[in-house]
């Protein structure tokens, strides 16, 4: 049964059980504006429900009960952006509910759901206007990080109407997408060893294992595209090479950072004090160490729901670093 809740407020037990289910008429709505449409907050949440109409499928319908729920009988024409937002990013109206966010993708259920208000009303909004002609009010979302404010007006029949609310039509974080689980990796769970793979298929990549190195490079990828990072893809030339190749321990500048063996190169990684990784993190920073650079370089790694690593962000990585003394002595 939906409830409308406020934070703080001595009015949330009168507003405890206002709907079993969503209006299926518009001769029932009416009934239900007359009885509680009085309340600012019954108000809103009266608007909701014939939003959740509309966006549930019955857009007939649900045009109907949200005229009756709007001072503007002309909204269809006069608010773009609440229509865009109707029919383009339902979601927007799912993420007022309570418990419904972008990572279960503003799960709700639009018979049973209920909103969270911060604060109390504020009754006089405009300075101008007798006290109660106008109601303002903040309302909670899980996609956005403060409170949305909507305006209410109150008509000769006493029934508090939406008057400006286009606050609450602003997007949201977008819904959490599906996950795409790649190449099956049981030692990536260990991000070091996440970086090495990868440095391996850079490695083969520039070397003689072109199609080979592409694939592994790419397996270790959140985003597989080697064209979405410019400086990454500029940075994979064979004139560039030896910037990759001072990643391996124990290269040097001095002998053209030659790498004797791609299949047993070694990596010098670390963590910045209290920001390894746990158990429960999605994200890493680890910092990778290049025998041609001064400082080591930032990586960033997401890891899956099989808590396996991909690398992620990796721009610091492309930079230059000191030139090899023998820059066609012997690649690798």
């Amino acid at each position: 049964m939906r409830r409308v809740i406020a934070v703080l407020s001595l009015t949330v037990l009168t507003l405890g059980a206002s709907h079993a289910a969503l209006p299926t008429s518009l001769e029932d709505f009416q009934a239900q504006i007359a009885a509680k449409a009085s309340d600012p907050k019954a108000a809103v949440g009266l608007w909701f429900d014939a939003v959740y109409v509309y966006i549930g499928g019955n857009k007939d319908l649900g045009s109907q009960l949200i005229t009756e729920m709007c001072k503007d009988k002309a909204w269809k024409t006069s608010t773009g952006y609440f229509i865009n937002a109707l029919d383009n990013k339902p979601h927007i109206f799912r993420s007022y509910a309570k418990g419904a966010t972008a990572d279960n993708k503003y799960q709700m259920d639009p018979e049973n759901y209920e909103l969270t208000f911060s604060g109390e009303p504020n009754m006089k909004p405009y300075v101008d206007k007798d006290e109660g002609e106008y109601c303002k009010l903040f309302i909670k979302s899980g996609g956005a990080d403060s409170p949305r404010p909507i305006t209410l007006q109150r008509n000769n029949a006493g029934q508090y109407k939406f008057y400006e609310f286009s606050s609450i039509c602003v997007d949201v974080r977008p819904p959490a997408q599906d996950e795409v689980l790649d190449d099956d990796h049981p030692e990536s769970t260990d991000p070091a060893w996440a970086y090495k793979h990868w440095l391996q298929g850079i490695l083969m990549y520039l070397g003689d294992e072109k199609e080979a190195g592409e694939a592994q490079l790419r397996s270790m990828m959140k985003e597989k595209d080697l064209d979405f990072n410019y400086a990454f893809h500029g940075a994979l030339s064979a004139e560039k090479a030896h910037i990759w190749r001072s990643y391996v321990k124990g290269t040097s500048p001095d002998t053209g950072y030659q790498v004797a063996d791609i299949q047993t190169i070694e990596v010098d990684t670390y963590f910045q004090p209290n920001e390894a990784p746990t158990v429960t993190s999605k994200r890493a920073k680890m910092f990778c160490r290049s025998t041609g650079a001064d400082s080591a370089r930032p990586l960033q790694l997401e890891r899956d729901s099989r808590g396996q690593w991909r690398i992620n962000e990796f721009s610091s990585l492309c930079v230059g670093v000191r030139a090899p003394k023998n820059p066609n002595d012997g690649n690798f």
